[in-house]
């Protein structure tokens, strides 16, 4: 069996796109609501709350935005589904300070009024 997918975990699902996917809500506290983000390369269309630049991590090459109207909730059991499947590729974690950052500036951006409760369900905004 799989490991859950834990806060911070990233990922690509070849068969959808080629951006990074991250994990911004905590799975262990509710494993039926994940919150998903995708990240896309900077327009100044996108959501610009959280706008992340190379070195923030590995897979970032240049100013990216966090879509977070493009956010979704999946269930943690399809996720570790699609991994044990080779349809989800995990990558690095995003380092601690940047999860916090992803999730505070949600506050600011045009998320999902569902994906946005479950992160205040969570006690990551207010």
């Amino acid at each position: 069996m799989t490991r859950t997918m834990l806060a911070g975990d990233t990922f690509l699902v070849p068969d959808l796109d080629d951006h990074l996917w991250a994990v911004i809500s905590d799975p262990l506290l509710d494993e039926s609501k994940v919150v998903i983000v995708c990240l896309l390369s900077w327009q100044e269309h996108y959501d610009q709350a959280c706008v992340l630049e190379a070195g923030d991590h590995p897979f970032i090459k240049h100013s990216t935005c966090v879509n977070y109207p493009g956010a979704r909730i999946e269930k943690n059991t399809l996720l570790e589904q699609l991994k044990s499947a080779g349809q989800l590729k995990p990558k690095d974690p995003l380092p601690d300070a940047l999860l916090n950052r992803i999730r505070e500036k949600a506050e600011d951006s045009d998320i999902t009024s569902e994906s946005y409760d479950v992160l205040r369900n969570q006690g990551f905004v207010g």
